[in-house]
């Protein structure tokens, strides 16, 4: 029997309260949902695709579609109009009504159907008894699907890294754009095994690579660019820098090659401290996301950094800190909870994630409290509300009551957006900041001989001093980047929340043209134009709030992409070819003939141009041709299928 696999994403709406999922904590974005919240029409907006289903259809030969962001008619269509035998589903803890729903389908009517269950989802206790599945792909999937599907001779060859796009699309102030950017997946897991951390803990405390050095990572990243001219890259990896050769190597393949590409990644505080500023900003990285948890936290990947000032220097060498902070630790009663959200916000970073202590399935920090009886009940606060962004689902020491569970949170965010201003205008001041400092640095190293040295990641005196015509050309990037946030400096001043951030974007404003020179017609046309925008954008988030609701909730588009259907389609064709003859009442042995005939590539591409279904398919022709031969080999099957449509023997 030929397999056919459908991966899927659950199915939306996303961000909207129903019976399958909770509103507040379940956006399908990453920044409005967690990060820049509260900050109205100045928050960006962004969608990512689901990046594992299209890392594990990208590395198995089963014939695999590819569902991503499915409305729930998308999804029973996919399976009613395709004979699928496998069906798996990604899911995350709080999504688990939908993966429910999905499964009861599959079961109900399309009972022959295998179901994969995989994500973060599948570490709930007893998830058999809620969601029916045949099977749990539980760690890391690519050699778990070769596996299952029975490609072992894949189980030795290197992952191959899908081209994903990430962002999908952005919008500031309401303006769409596609940024040309795209996703790197070095590896999973973290070694540093915090005992809240869900990914740490699905990967067992270890670190599995999927990509085995820097040049592999350079290739994914030259791939992406060939292939949709990406230069920005988002590091979908725990702590990236903690592999320091990789990092060092992918800096070496970039120096070579003369490729300037940009990294946001995730990386602890010592990792930062231990290679050293300057290596980063080489390296490319423009966005660094550290964890600092609390003032009070004891855990080794923060202990004894003084955070103000690795922030600063930082942002003074134009790389963006996306901090992230923890409330409603144990220690934490309401005095020493707003003490550290006033911390976290004097930390000044640019942008700020604050998440209420949730302890998932399968973590340590789960295990204990649920051994001391402390974590609440599926009655109380059921799995779909293990979102951070609302009630604790478990008991704490000083701090019970599920509206300040809620407000604390909701008024960090406040706090943070009120008195540091927006993520949009830290970030374009720290642009500004590290092309002055960039320029500033590049002319005194150029002018008295010191050269990197690629051993010792710092810059030294050398014996034989060269021009770096790298970083010469880095610098062209990180102008780019200082030049495309300019014009959003005119919004952000005339729509400032308060006097003390009109001041600062004020004070931005002559830094840019300090920096930059005068704005050009052009970046004027951009600014005015962006400000007619928020405006727009503002109305609407103004009848959103009569509403009651929080913010504008958009949501992303559903996405269908075929792998390895060269055969399927043949199949599709063939049959398709069968019904017309049974119509004209040939006899068999003329369709033998006909089917006998090799079509030639230009003949196929119009057989799958006149069939409807297989219109926006783009496949591998010389693929077809060799299916295509295989096909009229199975002759008890295309028999059959004859017989079965009334056709003549």
């Amino acid at each position: 029997m030929n397999q056919k696999l459908l991966l899927t994403a659950v199915f939306g709406p996303y961000g909207v309260k129903d019976a399958y999922a909770e509103g507040i904590g379940m956006q399908m974005e990453l920044l409005n949902n967690q990060i820049t919240r509260q900050q109205g029409i100045h928050s960006p907006r962004q969608n990512y695709w689901t990046f594992a289903l299209y890392l594990l259809a990208e590395n198995i030969s089963t014939p695999t579609t590819v569902l991503d962001f499915p409305k729930w008619k998308d999804f029973t269509h996919e399976l009613n109009t395709n004979h699928y035998t496998h069906v798996g589903i990604n899911f995350i803890v709080p999504n688990v009504l939908k993966a429910k729903r999905m499964t009861e389908y599959i079961r109900k009517f399309h009972p022959k159907i295998k179901i994969i269950l995989g994500g973060y989802g599948t570490t709930i206790p007893n998830l058999e008894k809620m969601v029916p599945h045949d099977e749990l792909c539980i760690g890391e999937g690519v050699r778990w699907m070769q596996k299952y599907f029975g490609e072992v001779d894949r189980l030795t060859q290197p992952v191959i890294h899908p081209v994903i796009q990430n962002p999908i699309s952005q919008r500031v102030y309401g303006y769409r754009s596609v940024p040309r950017a795209a996703v790197l997946l070095p590896g999973l897991g973290c070694e540093n095994g915090c005992e809240f951390c869900a990914t740490s803990h699905m990967f067992n405390k270890k670190y599995e690579p999927l990509l085995a050095n820097g040049q592999e990572c350079f290739e994914a990243c030259l791939k992406a660019e060939t292939e949709m001219k990406a230069s920005g890259f988002s590091i979908m990896d725990e702590n990236f820098l903690k592999q320091p050769n990789t990092a060092r190597d992918l800096l070496k393949a970039m120096e070579s090659n003369m490729k300037n590409y940009a990294f946001e990644i995730f990386s602890s505080a010592e990792t930062i401290t231990s290679l050293g500023i300057d290596f980063l900003v080489r390296l490319g990285v423009k966005m660094v996301w550290v964890g600092v948890e609390s003032k009070e936290w004891a855990h080794s990947k923060v202990k004894n950094v003084d955070f103000t000032e690795l922030f600063a220097k930082l942002q003074n060498n134009g790389i963006t800190v996306n901090s992230s902070a923890i409330l409603f630790l144990e220690h934490h009663d309401e005095k020493s909870l707003q003490e550290d959200i006033d911390w976290v916000i004097s930390l000044e970073a640019d942008l700020t994630q604050f998440m209420n202590y949730t302890p998932l399935p399968n973590t340590t920090l789960y295990k204990r409290l649920k051994e001391t009886s402390k974590l609440k009940s599926q009655e109380e606060v059921p799995y779909a509300q293990y979102h951070g962004a609302a009630e604790l689902n478990w008991i704490h020491p000083h701090i019970n009551d599920p509206k300040k569970h809620f407000e604390y949170l909701k008024q960090a965010f406040r706090k943070k957006y009120l008195t540091n201003g927006s993520g949009i205008l830290n970030m374009t001041i720290t642009s500004l900041l590290g092309l002055k400092s960039a320029r500033k640095d590049f002319a005194y190293r150029e002018e008295n001989g010191i050269n990197w040295n690629p051993i010792t990641l710092k810059y030294e005196k050398s014996d034989s001093p060269h021009h770096d015509a790298y970083f010469k050309y880095r610098l062209r990037k990180i102008e780019r980047v200082a030049m495309i946030s300019r014009p959003m400096l005119l919004p952000l001043y005339l729509l400032a929340p308060n006097k003390s951030i009109r001041n600062k974007t004020k004070a931005a404003l002559r830094l840019a043209r300090e920096t930059l020179g005068k704005p050009t017609i052009q970046e004027r046309i951009k600014s005015f134009a962006l400000v007619i925008f928020a405006l727009i954008e503002g109305i609407k988030f103004t009848f959103m709030k009569i509403r009651g609701k929080e913010s504008i909730i958009y949501q992303p588009k559903a996405r269908k992409v075929d792998y390895n259907m060269e055969s399927h389609t043949v199949l599709a064709i063939v049959k398709h070819q069968i019904k017309k003859w049974v119509r004209l009442d040939k006899p068999y042995h003329w369709v033998q003939d006909q089917l006998r005939t090799i079509p030639s590539k230009a003949e196929l591409l119009r057989k799958i141009q006149n069939y409807t279904k297989f219109k926006k398919t783009n496949l591998s022709l010389s693929k077809m041709q060799e299916c295509w031969v295989q096909m009229i080999s199975k002759q008890d099957y295309i028999q059959n299928y004859w017989i079965n449509e009334g056709g003549k023997v």
